[in-house]
């Protein structure tokens, strides 16, 4: 069962329990930094993955912070929208398309996380995005807003909004295209029953069911990503990129990232 003491001890947080700006952005950085991102369990399943999409919190405790697992983006953005609820922000659920490797987006419905309206200010608070992203709230603004050395800003794109990041000296670059519109559980139960029949999840399916396993956790000052081999590190504005040829470096790298050699 969701105990929020629980919780907020495994998170290592001991703040206020009021709904600011500055705790949104502490538990924040604390879940990325604390729950990884884990598609091991889920990486075959294709759109079966949305089966549990209304599991429920208390499941989602249980295998995260009771288990110490860690989950996909529904389960993370689920859990920690629990939690925000319990602090009492106001908090929904919002979905995004994922930018792909030739510059086109995913479906709107491709991933999910949560939108958190402070003082009249809106925040993306995205926990369940294997990154490299953002590892505290970017607010929903073309402002620039700068996180262990890489910049942030939304911008409007006709009837979407895009998060865009930039590394140090490098061109802005679209992470996710995204609405602010409030989305149901429904709508992910749909894609799975077959019900939303949007072509591009025959794609999107085909791309779940290949089976890529990927791992990922923020630390102090960077993230950390495990695609297949492919091992990326984010900090002070740079990535660097290497490939786990040696299946030693590779166990290595998934103990440190699911935080098994704590």
């Amino acid at each position: 069962m969701f105990d929020l003491d629980r919780y907020l001890k495994h998170l290592g947080y001991t703040g206020t329990r009021e709904p600011t700006a500055e705790n949104l952005r502490e538990l924040h950085r604390r879940h990325m930094t604390t729950v990884p991102f884990d598609n091991s369990r889920n990486a075959p399943k294709g759109l079966a993955i949305w089966d549990d999409v209304d599991a429920g919190v208390d499941v989602f405790f249980e295998a995260l912070i009771t288990e110490g697992r860690g989950g996909i983006c529904h389960e993370l953005s689920g859990l920690f929208r629990g939690l925000l609820t319990e602090f009492g922000y106001d908090v929904k659920v919002i979905s995004s398309g994922v930018r792909g490797a030739n510059d086109e987006f995913g479906p709107d419905l491709e991933h999910m996380l949560n939108l958190v309206e402070i003082d009249g200010e809106r925040w993306l608070a995205d926990v369940g995005f294997a990154g490299p992203s953002f590892t505290e709230p970017v607010r929903v603004s073309a402002d620039v807003q700068s996180q262990n050395g890489f910049d942030y800003q939304v911008v409007e794109d006709g009837e979407h909004l895009v998060l865009r990041r930039r590394a140090e000296d490098k061109d802005w670059q679209a992470v996710y295209r995204f609405t602010t519109r409030e989305r149901e559980l429904a709508e992910w139960k749909a894609i799975v029953s077959g019900e939303n029949d949007d072509p591009y999840w025959h794609w999107a399916g085909e791309m779940i069911a290949a089976g890529t396993v990927i791992y990922g956790r923020a630390y102090e000052g960077g993230q950390l990503l495990l695609v297949g081999r492919r091992h990326l590190t984010a900090e002070d504005g740079r990535e660097q990129v290497r490939v786990l040829a040696r299946t030693a470096d590779y166990e290595s790298a998934v103990r440190h990232i699911l935080r098994q050699d704590a």
